[in-house]
């Protein structure tokens, strides 16, 4: 029995963070000032590495949930 897929919502992660990144780098075309520079440092430059560690995290958890998979299957 397999009910868990890690790798469907890793994938919706990676591609709204595609998405926010398409929309800001749009964004910032028309908004650039002072406000529109702290937002990007205060809110969305620390994301990066945020979502980073998330997808790794879920990367991991999947393996292992695999691994149990085939440990019970055995």
């Amino acid at each position: 029995m397999r009910g868990t897929d890690l790798h469907t919502g890793a994938s919706h992660i990676r591609d709204a963070f595609d998405d926010l990144q398409t929309a800001w780098s749009d964004a910032s075309l028309h908004w650039n000032d002072q406000v529109s520079r702290r937002f990007c440092e205060n809110c969305l430059e620390p994301l990066g590495p945020i979502v980073k560690l998330a997808l790794d995290a879920l990367a991991r958890m999947s393996q292992l949930v695999d691994q149990m998979h085939r440990d019970c299957d055995a």
